[in-house]
C-alpha cells in the first residue's frame, strides 16, 4: 500500500513539476510564433506598399535660397537657427543652439522628403537637459 502510494504520488510530482510546465511553455512559444508571423506579414505588406511608392523625390525650387528655404522650415518646426549662411547656390552651413533630438530628425526627415540633404552634422551635448547643439552643412538634391 505504501509503494502504491509514493508512485501516485511520483506521478503526481512528475505530472505537475515536468508536463504541465513543459506544456505551457509550448503553448507560449506556439502564440509567440503566430504573433511574430503575424507582425512579419504586416511589416511585409507595408514594405510592399512602400516599394510601390514614386521614387521620385520633390525637390526644393532652384529659385529659392537655400538658406532662406532652410530658416522658413526651421521656423516652421519650431526651431531656432543660431547660423544659416549660405555656401554657394546649393550649400548651406547652419547651427542650432539647442534642440530636442526627436525634433531635429523630425525637421531633418522633412527636408530629405524636400530634396535637401546633409553632407555633414556635428551634434553635441546642449547646456539644457535632453537638447544637443547641431551644426550641419545642408546641401541641394543629389545623392
Amino acid at each position: 500500500m505504501l509503494g502504491v502510494m509514493f508512485a501516485l504520488l511520483a506521478v503526481v510530482i512528475l505530472w505537475l513539476g515536468v508536463v504541465r510546465p513543459l506544456d505551457a511553455a509550448q503553448r507560449s512559444a506556439r502564440d509567440g510564433l503566430r504573433e511574430a508571423t503575424d507582425r512579419n506579414a504586416a511589416i511585409r505588406a507595408k514594405v510592399k506598399l512602400l516599394k510601390s511608392l514614386p521614387r521620385t523625390a520633390a525637390t526644393v525650387d532652384a529659385g529659392v535660397p537655400l538658406d532662406q528655404f532652410i530658416g522658413q522650415s526651421a521656423g516652421e518646426a519650431g526651431l531656432t537657427l543660431e547660423r544659416a549662411q549660405a555656401q554657394g547656390a546649393d550649400r548651406v552651413d547652419m547651427a542650432i543652439a539647442s534642440v530636442r533630438p526627436v525634433a531635429l530628425l523630425s525637421w531633418l526627415s522633412v527636408l530629405e522628403a524636400e530634396g535637401v540633404r546633409i553632407e555633414t552634422i556635428s551634434a553635441r551635448p546642449a547646456a539644457t537637459a535632453g537638447s544637443v547643439a547641431v551644426q550641419a552643412v545642408l546641401v541641394r538634391g543629389g545623392q
